[in-house]
């Protein structure tokens, strides 16, 4: 089970990619969170932890490591989602997509399945759009996003 959310900027492709592959660059255009402390960086065995303003605390280990974006996963207790992350070049500027694959906790697949599609994919997909706003106004304006700039989310403000 897998959602996503794209947004077009109006930057290059390689403008976004030395963005979204700099240590700590999540403290520049992310909308929910306080910190973003790197311990290894670099290509997939980077490893980083993101502080959310709700006082959350997120693992990321990045898996793959590509051209046009990387593969992550996040984990607090246990392993929560796969995130992939990727950019490519259009027309006036570039294309980014966030695909996120939630791993939820229930042990049966129904169960599953119904809490991601009448809940779960609605609440994570908002999240990306926030995410993807916060990267398309700091890529174009190099202002950095402030907290919930784009509007409150029910998991992360």
């Amino acid at each position: 089970m897998k959602t996503y959310s794209q947004i077009n900027i109006n930057c290059n492709s390689l403008e976004i990619l030395n963005l979204i592959k700099t240590p700590g660059n999540l403290e520049k255009f992310h909308p929910f969170c306080k910190k973003n402390i790197v311990c290894n960086w670099g290509n997939q065995d980077s490893v980083d932890y993101v502080h959310y303003h709700n006082g959350k605390t997120y693992k990321r280990e990045f898996i793959e490591w590509k051209d046009n974006g990387y593969t992550l996963e996040i984990f607090e207790n246990r392993k929560l989602a796969k995130i992939t992350w990727l950019v490519n070049s259009i027309p006036n500027g570039s294309m980014v997509k966030i695909f996120a694959e939630p791993l939820l906790p229930f042990g049966y697949k129904y169960i599953n399945f119904l809490i991601f599609h009448i809940y779960v994919k609605h609440i994570l997909k908002s999240y990306l759009k926030f995410v993807l706003k916060g990267l398309k106004y700091y890529s174009e304006t190099k202002i950095i996003v402030s907290k919930d700039q784009f509007g409150s989310h029910i998991w992360y403000s």
